[in-house]
């Protein structure tokens, strides 16, 4: 089971630990608390810095000048190091980020350091997973390669650029849609079609509407239901939609594909209102005939590969 931690880190290092270290750490299922999510207002900072960190297994220090030059970075080292001083229990990680000489403290200990000054150096990332007892089996993919696949996902849905997610092997897809719908592309509704609710037309056109944020609406009958649905998609201005295991459209002749799949198109080639992101073991291009509906539709291919 994989240990909580609480990542101590300078503001000038704030973007990396926050859109490139957390999201890599909670898709291997690493509980983590940083301040930007847990310090409550109106509390002392100094009180909040030592309440989660007292509560967390680890302390992972992301060493910098800046952070050696910050006071309060300072005390959250003191208070990780009163845990562990001779550090033998592994319960403070240091990570190097940028250049810098280590307090003498920690260096005099010569401690298990992950330097990722190089954020491309997997044997690296592989060490802090494993301080972390991380599991990777939820990440799947090397960090390298799931923050390139989230990026370029990231990237075009802001763009309002459609996207089949091309998962091959087991790799941690699951975390990565949870993280830009958390935290990148927040109004990214999701229609899992795994789930047994949406296996008729009815079904599915509701869990759309509710990935619309309307879930309140009744669907009517064929082929008003598409009607209700254009409606809504075609009174915003745009509408972005996860669907994931799109794999089973292939066997679900109880869409009425030509009706429900032409209008697809329609919202994502002709009025341009509907964004989706389409996660698939096959490309998205493989499993529609060359006759079908959703054929002359393009899809910008991100690959996400893991252990087979």
């Amino acid at each position: 089971m994989s240990r909580s931690v609480f990542v101590s880190y300078s503001s000038k290092q704030g973007s990396w630990v926050l859109d490139r270290l957390v999201p890599c750490l909670r898709a291997a299922s690493v509980e983590v608390f940083v301040d930007k999510e847990r310090f409550e207002a109106g509390k002392a900072v100094m009180e909040s810095m030592d309440e989660w960190q007292e509560k967390a297994d680890l302390s992972l220090l992301v060493l910098t000048p800046d952070y050696l030059s910050s006071k309060y970075c300072m005390h959250e080292l003191e208070q990780a190091v009163k845990k562990d001083r001779s550090f033998k229990k592994g319960l403070v990680i240091p990570i190097v980020r940028e250049d810098c000489r280590l307090p003498d403290k920690v260096r005099r200990a010569e401690p298990l350091h992950v330097d990722l000054i190089d954020e491309d150096n997997q044997d690296q990332w592989r060490k802090l997973f494993k301080a972390c007892e991380a599991d990777l089996g939820d990440l799947g993919a090397s960090a390298r390669d799931w923050l390139l696949a989230r990026d370029n996902t990231r990237t075009s849905l802001k763009r309002n650029e459609s996207v089949n997610l091309v998962v091959r092997g087991r790799t941690g897809w699951r975390p990565l849609v949870e993280h830009l719908r958390d935290d990148c592309v927040t109004d990214l509704g999701l229609v899992n079609l795994d789930n047994p609710a949406t296996l008729s037309r009815r079904g599915l056109v509701q869990a759309m509407l509710t990935a619309t944020g309307t879930p309140g609406i009744v669907v009517p009958d064929e082929p008003n239901d598409l009607a209700e649905l254009g409606r809504i998609i075609e009174s915003r201005k745009s509408t972005r939609i996860a669907l994931t295991h799109f794999d089973l459209v292939a066997n679900r002749s109880q869409y009425n594909a030509i009706d429900l799949f032409s209008a697809i198109r329609y919202w994502l080639m002709d009025s341009r209102k509907l964004v989706l992101l389409v996660q698939s073991r096959s490309p998205f291009n493989t499993l529609v005939p060359s006759d079908h509906p959703l054929s002359p539709i393009v899809l910008k291919i991100v690959e996400l590969k893991g252990k087979i």
